[in-house]
């Protein structure tokens, strides 16, 4: 099963997850609406199955809701790795000291789901692998057993992150 940005965060905000104020906009002028009633900077994310969203142009950045409306216009015609996208999603820009990436994917050889993360964000994630494996970490997760903290503090833990940036990111 794959998801959408916006899908995954409807999910992760049912279970308590932190996360910054946004929601979907299917056209440019709802994306204005969206970035006016969050007022301030936002962020717009095109909503694609797919990676490389930022460096195809699928990310871009607007300080107001008439700059959102340019950037929602903008990406609404994008395609990306021949995907159309869905929508726009329009959130609250945050000021960002370090930048991980997190997420659950499956392992086709080992028939298992995987927790990969990161903390050197998720741009070109795979490349990352690669060059700098102890950057990402992968841990894999059962079928059978809830899901564990532990699991996630093994993850996050395994890229060197400690001290109060692993107890904070654990939760999450």
């Amino acid at each position: 099963m794959r998801f959408y940005e916006y899908e995954a965060k409807a999910l992760f905000a049912r279970h308590g997850a932190p996360l910054l104020r946004g929601r979907l906009a299917r056209t440019a002028a709802e994306a204005k609406a969206v970035a006016a009633e969050i007022g301030g900077p936002v962020v717009l994310k095109s909503q694609v199955l797919t990676g490389g969203r930022m460096k195809a142009g699928g990310v871009k950045f607007a300080d107001t809701a008439d700059q959102a409306e340019s950037a929602a216009q903008a990406i609404l015609a994008l395609e990306i790795k021949g995907q159309k996208p869905r929508g726009v999603l329009v959130e609250q820009r945050a000021g960002v000291a370090q930048e991980y990436f997190a997420a659950v994917t499956w392992d086709g050889r080992r028939k298992l789901p995987v927790l990969v993360f990161s903390d050197m964000g998720g741009i070109d994630i795979e490349e990352v692998a690669e060059t700098h494996p102890e950057h990402v970490a992968q841990v894999h997760l059962s079928t059978l057993l809830p899901f564990s903290p532990f699991k996630a503090k093994e993850a996050v833990a395994a890229v060197g992150v400690t001290g109060e940036d692993l107890n904070r990111l654990t939760p999450i």
